[in-house]
């Protein structure tokens, strides 16, 4: 970057000007009082902002009141020619920027555009004034050597002033031995407290003793109340058991009974077709023997007629015999279980209640009213002990009242015996000897009863402590009977919401969950009883409906059958006689003669024993002698198996509760005995809770004071300062060793090519005068001479050396002009030519602009053919 125009409009002496510059070297002439320092100062302002005004400082402010402020142009690499004005008076004195583009910005785009450039760059890298170079005239000798590298490597004295700000803050924050920095005091300070609350603490004893005892009493209370729970989780139990014991009966009378199934379904079925098989054999020998003895064919009738013309109805309804009878046992066990209902609510009967889902739900309820009654509780407790003691203090306070009425009769009462006392004394020594002993005597008698009589002063200050302390009970009294009365108005709320849901689940009202918990079980068991019942109802409905259609199907036999008055089974019975004598005359007509019907007899026979032969084995297997035990086997097997689907049933349900085996009396017994020691367990809970509850009181009031709570505080607060102090100890400290190690880096790294460029253009400086710079022991060195026996030109040229082979390393990335104001004081006309010859090299790669009244100089610049223009100076 460099600058191509600046034009002031008015700035110290100068109004209304416009100064072009070179981009390379170029040397600006003035006198004395010319300007040039005010270009400077110029240039500066526009690129970092107006200067604040110093009492001692020079003030460039216009008198005339015209604009404080101007424009300059600069030629940026990257944004090109960029216009920068700022104005003192004109947007609170920040800069405008317009760039070649058209794009316009504010402080923000000049700093992007300047960036890494900045005001102390500037001055300590970019500029030579003759203060700078001067800065070893004041350094001792152990600064020397770190202020040569700080200027050498960095260009300023930028990392050294850090580090030296960063020890300043951490020793200023603490020091090992000090006394004044806030870490040290604070220290002190947390000591003396920590001994102060050992101190406090060392009195109060008594007090951490009370504190163990509450928390002591608090894990009793807690253990009680889990004690406690199990005991009603048990009840619970129990209760369910009870609830339940009917089944659990059946249950036991299952497991007890034998449920082995004699033969598997295969087989059942196969009896069943023998049994049917060889029931038709039986009757076809019944008829045949009927038709044998009524050969004589004669015993047609109507009733055989009806029969023939009814025959396959009437078979039909003797083939439904079985379902009818399993229909009709099946609705009888249903009619059982019908009855066996246990009490319920009216209430239920007409309105089904709405238990809840789970207990979870009815904790959920009870939660609010709970921890209200536990807090009511703690207040009602609070309320006895304060009362307690207000009338221990209301009873010391009439006790004191009474020892020393003279606090309510100020007009005391002459002290009559000590009166007696000194007239005796008086008139003892006007009676004779025997008369004067005794009325001494009497006189010293008196005395002695006065001053036995004559009571202690009273103490208007303990009155009054008494008093207040009586006051400060009644206040408390009245405070916690008002928090009792609304934490009672709290809890009925809180109640009455429970009751009123309680109503709408149409569950009897309880004031505790664990009744609620019960009730509610009680609830869930009957919704599934009545569920059960519904679908008991439902199936006899539908066997009824369907044995009502058996009946309906007999209807036709009612005229030609004794059937009125006679249940489904009964009438099964007779339909089925019927049918047998009419099949008996159907025999008797078809088979007329004696010797057919006796063939046929005996086929039938042969037949059935055949039959009995294939099936002897199957019989044998289930221990039935004779075919006709085959229905009852059946009917036991098919009672079996419901019995197996009852206990697998009830050991889903029911044997959950009862893990061992007991009886309903044990039961019973158990409830009572659990029940009292419920009650026993919650005295002994109240009873804890009142103690701790007296426990933590005590603790309170001696806590009132507030004096180690104080105490607590202050240390708790003076250890977060400490911790706030010591983390900004060690992040200064951190910080200022990690730039003393970056320093060292950097030096150890660019010292060698530092050195080597710095030598080059010392040797230019001096015309070879000299020829090597080094360091030796940690003091650089000249020709192996330390620097301390130069001269002061020469020590100036050492320095300037120095910042000219900083800039060479950076020509790269030329930051900003070199703007030199008169930095060759003290050299002789050689070393001045030198100079000028240093920077006509140094501008080929930085604008460089020297501001002179060096006349010399101007020959030199001429003489090396280096522009040159001068300043005139106006008056302000």
């Amino acid at each position: 970057m460099w600058i191509k125009k600046a034009e002031i409009t008015s700035f110290g002496k100068w109004r209304q000007q416009t100064f072009l510059f070179e981009a390379k070297n170029q040397l600006v002439y003035g006198l004395n009082e010319a300007g040039k320092s005010t270009l400077y100062q110029f240039i500066q302002a526009i690129l970092f902002g107006f200067p604040t005004k110093r009492k001692k400082g020079q003030d460039y402010t216009p008198n005339d009141g015209s604009g404080f402020g101007g424009r300059l142009l600069i030629v940026h690499p990257t944004y090109g020619v960029v216009t920068i004005e700022r104005y003192k008076a004109k947007n609170k004195g920040k800069a405008k920027v317009w760039l070649e583009d058209g794009q316009q910005g504010e402080e923000e785009l000049l700093e992007k555009i300047l960036y890494p450039l900045n005001q102390p760059l500037f001055r300590q890298v970019f500029t030579f004034q003759q203060e700078q170079l001067q800065q070893l005239d004041v350094l001792s000798e152990e600064n020397l050597h770190e202020a040569l590298i700080s200027l050498g490597l960095s260009g300023s004295n930028e990392l050294f002033e850090q580090r030296i700000q960063l020890k300043n803050k951490y020793e200023g924050i603490y020091r090992p031995r000090g006394r004044k920095q806030p870490l040290n005091q604070v220290l002190q300070s947390y000591q003396i407290l920590q001994q102060k609350i050992k101190e406090k603490e060392a009195q109060e004893a008594g007090f951490q003793q009370l504190v163990r005892q509450a928390d002591e009493e608090k894990r009793a209370v807690t253990q009680q109340a889990a004690k406690n729970r199990n005991l009603q989780e048990r009840q619970l139990v129990l209760e369910q058991q009870r609830m339940n014991w009917a089944s659990y009966a059946e249950l036991l009378e299952l497991q007890k009974a034998d449920l082995q199934v004699s033969a598997n379904e295969e087989e059942q079925a196969s009896l069943q077709a023998f049994y049917q098989e060889y029931q038709q054999l039986m009757k076809e020998q019944e008829k045949l023997h009927a038709a044998l003895q009524q050969h004589s064919g004669n015993q047609e009738s109507a009733r055989y007629y009806f029969y023939l013309e009814n025959e396959q109805r009437i078979q039909q309804l003797l083939a439904e015999k079985v379902a009818i009878t399993r229909m009709l046992d099946e609705e009888q066990r249903i009619a059982v279980k019908l009855t066996q209902t246990n009490e319920t609510p009216i209430s239920w009967q007409q309105h089904p209640p709405r238990p809840f889902t789970d207990e979870q739900a009815i904790q959920t309820l009870f939660a609010p009213l709970q921890s209200q009654q536990k807090k009511l509780e703690e207040q009602e407790i609070r309320l006895r002990l304060i009362k307690e003691q207000r009338d221990q203090a209301e009873a010391s306070l009439n006790a004191y009242e009474q020892k020393h009425p003279e606090l309510f009769n100020r007009k005391k009462n002459p002290p009559w015996l000590f009166i007696a006392a000194g007239l005796g004394l008086v008139a003892a020594f006007l009676l004779p000897a025997p008369l004067r002993y005794i009325v001494i005597v009497a006189s010293a008698a008196c005395g002695i009863g006065g001053l036995l009589k004559q009571s202690k002063p009273a103490n208007k200050d303990a009155w009054q402590e008494k008093l207040g302390q009586l006051d400060v009970y009644e206040g408390q009294t009245a405070e916690m009977t008002e928090k009792v009365a609304k934490g009672q108005r709290v809890s009925q709320q809180l109640l009455d919401q429970i009751q009123n849901e309680l109503r709408q689940r149409n569950l009897s009202g309880a004031e505790n969950e664990f009744a609620v918990v019960q009730e509610n079980q009680r609830a869930q068991n009957y919704l599934a009883q009545l569920q059960a019942h519904e679908e008991l109802q439902l199936r006899q409905s539908v066997l009824r409906q369907n044995l009502m259609h058996q009946e309906q199907g007999f209807e036709f036999l009612a005229e030609w059958l004794p059937l009125h008055e006679k249940n489904l089974s009964e009438k099964l019975s007779t339909l089925e006689q019927f049918a047998k004598e009419m099949e008996q005359i159907r025999f008797a007509q078809t088979y007329q003669e004696n010797t057919v019907l006796q063939q046929r007899i005996h086929e039938a026979q042969k037949q059935q024993q055949q039959l009995l032969d294939q099936h002897q084995v199957l019989l044998e297997k289930v221990r039935l002698a004779y075919p006709s035990e085959i229905p009852a086997f059946l009917q036991r097997e098919s009672e079996v198996v419901q019995k197996q689907t009852r206990l697998r049933e009830l050991t889903e349900t029911v044997a959950p509760l009862f893990e061992q085996e007991t009886t309903l009396a044990e039961i019973e017994d158990a409830l009572r005995i659990l029940q009292q020691e419920i009650q026993t367990g919650e005295m002994q809970l109240h009873q804890l809770q009142e103690q701790e509850q007296r426990s933590r009181l005590q603790i309170q009031q001696m806590q009132a004071d507030g004096t180690l709570d104080s105490l607590y505080q202050q240390a708790t607060q003076q250890r977060a300062l400490i911790e706030k102090l010591t983390t900004d100890y060690a992040v200064a400290k951190l910080e200022n060793q990690l730039l003393q190690d970056i320093a060292t880096e950097l030096s150890e790294q660019q010292l060698p090519e530092l050195l080597k460029k710095a030598t080059s253009y010392f040797q230019e400086l001096t015309n070879n005068a000299h020829s090597r710079l080094d360091f030796s022991e940690g003091v650089l060195t000249i020709d192996q001479l330390s620097i301390y026996h130069l001269s002061t030109g020469t020590k100036d040229q050492v320095i300037m050396a120095f910042r000219f082979a900083y800039l060479a390393l950076q020509q790269k990335h030329p930051l900003c002009p070199v703007i030199i104001d008169d930095g060759w004081l003290h050299y002789d006309h050689q070393r001045k030519y030198q100079f000028a010859k240093l920077l006509q090299q140094f501008s080929q790669n930085y604008q460089v602009i020297c501001l002179s009244s060096d006349q010399e100089m101007v020959s030199y610049y001429q003489e090396l053919h280096q522009p040159v223009w001068e300043l005139k100076g106006v008056q302000r």
